[in-house]
């Protein structure tokens, strides 16, 4: 009896020790692997940008962030520059959200 459970405890933690190593690899490669994509793109009288993740639209932002109504870029320059912070954002695993400061920053650069 003592060493059939020996025998299923070694089952068990080889087991374990496989399904913690594919899960890790999963996880690493899905992180690794993302790509994000910064598309500017035509709004209005001005720009915008599209992020996409891994080929697909997850942020379209046609429109400055954090300001009120609905104001395009007047520049490629300022909607890549956003776009690239909140790429940044994204890789960091922070609320990809631009504040007023960071976007003035921007504007004035």
């Amino acid at each position: 009896m003592p060493l059939m459970i020996s025998m299923i405890k070694k089952r068990l933690s080889g087991s374990l020790l496989i399904l913690s190593a594919a899960v890790f690899l999963t996880v690493f490669s899905a992180c690794s692997g993302s790509g994000y994509r910064l598309d500017l793109i035509r709004s209005d009288c001005g720009w915008g940008y599209d992020i996409l993740v891994n080929k697909k639209l997850y942020i379209h932002q046609p429109y400055m962030p954090a300001v009120e109504g609905q104001q395009p870029f007047h520049d490629k320059r300022s909607a890549r520059k956003t776009g690239k912070l909140v790429i940044r954002k994204l890789k960091n695993h922070k609320i990809p959200s631009v504040t007023k400061k960071e976007l003035k920053d921007i504007l004035d650069d």
